[in-house]
């Protein structure tokens, strides 16, 4: 799988989530998100190594993962691992204080994150 990983970018890109079903839609979710996610922290002003030092609950961890989980089937424990967050039950904490009082600090993320990809609050 690793030696296909890198042909499987051209055929993914400009193809809907909705074609594929099950580990394959699986599969295009984390190789969708791997390169999303990149893109995010650009937008955020953060490079992983700045994600690395990061505190477990940052503001920036919390708001990528709301946004990760709002779209996508990665689970719990893949977002937790790329952010840094530690145990995957932070990264439900994380996706429930979004959705119930985020705050101002994180509503300032979330809308910096959507201004630059011109998408609306899901």
């Amino acid at each position: 799988m690793e030696k296909l990983e890198p042909h499987l970018a051209p055929v993914l890109d400009g193809r809907r989530r909705e074609s594929f079903s099950g580990a394959a839609r699986k599969r295009h979710d984390v190789l969708a998100e791997e390169r999303a996610l990149i893109q995010r922290l650009e937008l955020l002003g953060l490079s992983k190594e700045d994600l690395e030092r990061l505190p477990k609950g940052a503001a920036e961890k919390v708001v990528l993962a709301w946004w990760v989980r709002q779209r996508t089937t990665v689970t719990l424990r893949w977002v937790g691992e790329r952010l840094g967050m530690g145990h995957y039950s932070r990264v439900s904490q994380a996706v429930s204080r979004m959705r119930r009082r985020p705050g101002r600090r994180l509503e300032k993320l979330r809308r910096r994150l959507a201004e630059h990809l011109n998408e609306k609050k899901p």
